[in-house]
């Protein structure tokens, strides 16, 4: 792709990330929304940090690429002034006005999230460390109770979603919940519930930290 793109005289990195659990807190579509909206309010949970920080690392490649900055370094800094401040907010604010959108869920995000929906917690059955949550199994648990489409004509229902309560490294206490299904029924929960507490891997130790970033091609 990187080398397409050159082909074509387009400046061109890619940044290879890890995905080897959720990059954030949330799985699904409004619960992303309301984390990444919570992100450019200054109301982040420590579990989107790296959410941010890959954001901030895209964002600043591409402004080098696009000649707005000299270095990834003033870039970072720019964009980590841009979240702070509220800009970043602000311009969201006006990018969901132009869609016709709805601007106020920036002053009140918890507005994306349905009260209604049943709330299934996924507890940690025995003491230890958090090795992996399977961003794959992950994913396809909450595809199948309809976050996420499996064919084209798929219907797709936007809230719901799991939150990750526990992530790699953190350690954890038997029956501590680790995560957090939101799904319309008791019988998706059934469904896919096994699916979701093989996705979390509990070791004795604690585990050597993940990197965020491998390379930038």
């Amino acid at each position: 792709l990187v080398q397409t793109g050159r082909n074509f005289g387009v400046k061109t990195e890619a940044v290879v990330s890890d995905m080897s659990e959720p990059l954030g807190k949330y799985i699904g579509n409004a619960v992303e929304v309301y984390e990444c909206i919570t992100i450019m309010r200054g109301e982040m949970q420590p579990e989107a940090m790296q959410t941010r920080t890959l954001s901030i690392e895209l964002a600043s490649r591409a402004l080098v690429l696009a000649g707005v900055s000299e270095t990834v370094e003033a870039a970072r800094a720019v964009c980590d002034e841009k979240l702070s401040s509220g800009e970043a907010l602000e311009r969201f604010r006006l990018n969901c006005e132009l869609q016709g959108g709805d601007p106020s869920v920036c002053d009140d995000p918890q507005s994306l999230l349905d009260p209604s929906l049943v709330v299934i917690e996924i507890r940690a059955d025995s003491d230890g460390f958090i090795a992996e949550a399977d961003a794959l199994k992950i994913g396809e648990a909450v595809v199948a109770i309809g976050g996420g489409r499996i064919k084209a004509e798929d219907w797709i229902d936007h809230k719901v979603g799991y939150s990750c309560e526990a992530k790699a490294g953190d350690e954890v206490r038997r029956g501590q919940v680790i995560g957090k299904l939101f799904c319309r029924t008791a019988e998706q929960a059934d469904l896919i519930g096994e699916k979701l507490r093989s996705a979390h891997i509990i070791c004795e130790t604690p585990q050597p930290q993940k990197h965020l970033i491998h390379t930038v091609v």
